[in-house]
Protein backbone atom coordinates (compact mmCIF):
# COMPACT_ATOMS: atom_id res chain seq x y z
CA UNK A 1 0.00 0.00 0.00
CA UNK A 2 1.56 3.56 -0.92
CA UNK A 3 0.41 7.08 0.73
CA UNK A 4 0.72 10.10 -0.97
CA UNK A 5 -0.35 12.57 1.89
CA UNK A 6 1.96 16.48 2.48
CA UNK A 7 1.90 18.99 5.19
CA UNK A 8 3.13 22.17 3.86
CA UNK A 9 2.92 26.13 4.83
CA UNK A 10 3.25 28.96 2.57
CA UNK A 11 2.40 32.23 1.84
CA UNK A 12 -0.63 32.97 -0.51
CA UNK A 13 0.53 34.25 -3.96
CA UNK A 14 -2.42 33.86 -5.97
CA UNK A 15 -5.70 34.85 -4.34
CA UNK A 16 -8.66 31.83 -4.35
CA UNK A 17 -10.64 31.70 -7.50
CA UNK A 18 -13.75 29.56 -6.27
CA UNK A 19 -15.87 28.08 -8.71
CA UNK A 20 -18.42 24.94 -9.85
CA UNK A 21 -18.26 21.54 -11.73
CA UNK A 22 -20.47 21.77 -14.74
CA UNK A 23 -23.01 19.14 -14.17
CA UNK A 24 -22.75 18.42 -10.55
CA UNK A 25 -22.49 22.00 -8.97
CA UNK A 26 -19.52 21.14 -7.02
CA UNK A 27 -17.76 23.97 -5.51
CA UNK A 28 -13.90 23.83 -6.40
CA UNK A 29 -11.58 26.92 -5.06
CA UNK A 30 -7.63 26.92 -6.62
CA UNK A 31 -5.28 29.54 -5.03
CA UNK A 32 -1.38 28.78 -5.18
CA UNK A 33 1.04 29.01 -2.41
CA UNK A 34 5.15 29.84 -1.94
CA UNK A 35 7.16 27.14 0.04
CA UNK A 36 10.23 27.65 1.06
CA UNK A 37 12.10 24.57 1.89
CA UNK A 38 15.88 25.08 3.79
CA UNK A 39 19.38 26.20 1.93
CA UNK A 40 21.76 23.69 0.96
CA UNK A 41 25.17 24.02 1.65
CA UNK A 42 25.53 27.74 1.47
CA UNK A 43 23.21 27.90 -1.69
CA UNK A 44 20.14 30.42 -1.90
CA UNK A 45 17.09 27.73 -1.87
CA UNK A 46 14.26 29.81 -3.87
CA UNK A 47 10.72 28.99 -2.65
CA UNK A 48 8.51 26.44 -4.83
CA UNK A 49 4.89 27.88 -6.37
CA UNK A 50 2.89 24.88 -5.10
CA UNK A 51 -1.18 24.81 -6.37
CA UNK A 52 -3.83 24.06 -3.74
CA UNK A 53 -7.13 22.75 -4.91
CA UNK A 54 -9.75 22.22 -2.39
CA UNK A 55 -13.26 21.14 -3.00
CA UNK A 56 -17.11 21.35 -1.24
CA UNK A 57 -16.90 22.99 2.12
CA UNK A 58 -13.61 23.49 2.24
CA UNK A 59 -13.58 24.89 -1.00
CA UNK A 60 -16.43 27.67 0.20
CA UNK A 61 -14.67 28.36 3.48
CA UNK A 62 -10.85 28.68 1.54
CA UNK A 63 -12.78 31.16 -0.91
CA UNK A 64 -14.16 33.56 2.36
CA UNK A 65 -11.23 33.58 4.72
CA UNK A 66 -7.72 33.04 2.37
CA UNK A 67 -6.69 36.17 0.71
CA UNK A 68 -3.24 36.65 -1.30
CA UNK A 69 -0.21 37.18 1.11
CA UNK A 70 -2.16 35.53 4.00
CA UNK A 71 0.45 31.95 5.64
CA UNK A 72 -1.20 29.02 5.78
CA UNK A 73 -0.99 25.83 6.51
CA UNK A 74 -2.47 22.96 3.82
CA UNK A 75 -2.72 19.29 4.91
CA UNK A 76 -3.69 16.97 1.63
CA UNK A 77 -2.89 14.44 -1.39
CA UNK A 78 0.52 15.38 -3.23
CA UNK A 79 -0.14 15.52 -7.64
CA UNK A 80 3.00 15.92 -9.64
CA UNK A 81 1.28 16.37 -13.02
CA UNK A 82 3.25 15.99 -16.39
CA UNK A 83 2.01 17.73 -19.11
CA UNK A 84 3.36 18.35 -22.76
CA UNK A 85 3.20 22.53 -23.73
CA UNK A 86 1.82 24.16 -27.29
CA UNK A 87 5.29 24.36 -28.13
CA UNK A 88 6.26 20.65 -27.55
CA UNK A 89 8.07 20.80 -23.66
CA UNK A 90 7.53 18.55 -21.63
CA UNK A 91 6.72 20.26 -17.87
CA UNK A 92 5.51 19.26 -14.62
CA UNK A 93 3.38 21.52 -11.95
CA UNK A 94 3.22 20.62 -8.37
CA UNK A 95 -0.37 20.52 -6.29
CA UNK A 96 -2.03 19.70 -3.50
CA UNK A 97 -5.77 17.96 -2.78
CA UNK A 98 -6.43 19.95 0.11
CA UNK A 99 -8.33 18.13 3.12
CA UNK A 100 -7.30 20.88 5.54
CA UNK A 101 -6.07 24.25 5.47
CA UNK A 102 -5.39 26.63 7.91
CA UNK A 103 -5.03 30.16 7.93
CA UNK A 104 -1.76 31.19 9.70
CA UNK A 105 -2.01 34.90 9.22
CA UNK A 106 -3.25 35.75 12.75
CA UNK A 107 -0.09 34.48 14.40
CA UNK A 108 2.24 37.16 16.42
CA UNK A 109 5.25 36.27 13.41
CA UNK A 110 5.71 38.43 10.62
CA UNK A 111 5.17 37.58 7.20
CA UNK A 112 8.34 36.90 5.06
CA UNK A 113 8.98 37.48 1.75
CA UNK A 114 8.10 33.98 0.19
CA UNK A 115 7.26 34.99 -3.34
CA UNK A 116 9.64 32.80 -5.79
CA UNK A 117 12.03 34.80 -7.29
CA UNK A 118 10.69 37.27 -9.82
CA UNK A 119 7.29 37.21 -9.02
CA UNK A 120 6.36 40.65 -7.36
CA UNK A 121 3.06 41.25 -4.92
CA UNK A 122 1.29 42.39 -8.13
CA UNK A 123 2.43 39.57 -10.91
CA UNK A 124 0.03 38.75 -14.02
CA UNK A 125 -2.00 35.68 -14.40
CA UNK A 126 0.45 35.07 -17.06
CA UNK A 127 3.77 35.60 -14.57
CA UNK A 128 1.98 32.85 -12.32
CA UNK A 129 1.11 30.48 -14.98
CA UNK A 130 4.96 30.92 -16.27
CA UNK A 131 5.93 29.85 -12.52
CA UNK A 132 3.49 26.34 -12.72
CA UNK A 133 5.10 25.73 -16.39
CA UNK A 134 8.35 25.62 -15.30
CA UNK A 135 8.79 22.85 -12.67
CA UNK A 136 10.97 20.79 -14.74
CA UNK A 137 13.66 20.10 -11.85
CA UNK A 138 11.31 18.40 -9.73
CA UNK A 139 13.95 15.96 -8.11
CA UNK A 140 11.70 12.60 -8.71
Amino acid sequence: MSLSKIVVSGQVIKSPEKRFTPNTNVAVTEFAIAVASPPRQGQKQEPTAVKVIAWRDLAERCAQEIKKGDMVAVDGRLQINSFTTSDGQRRKDVEIDAVAVENLSNLSEPKGDLAPAGVAAGSSQEDLDAIFASEDEIPF
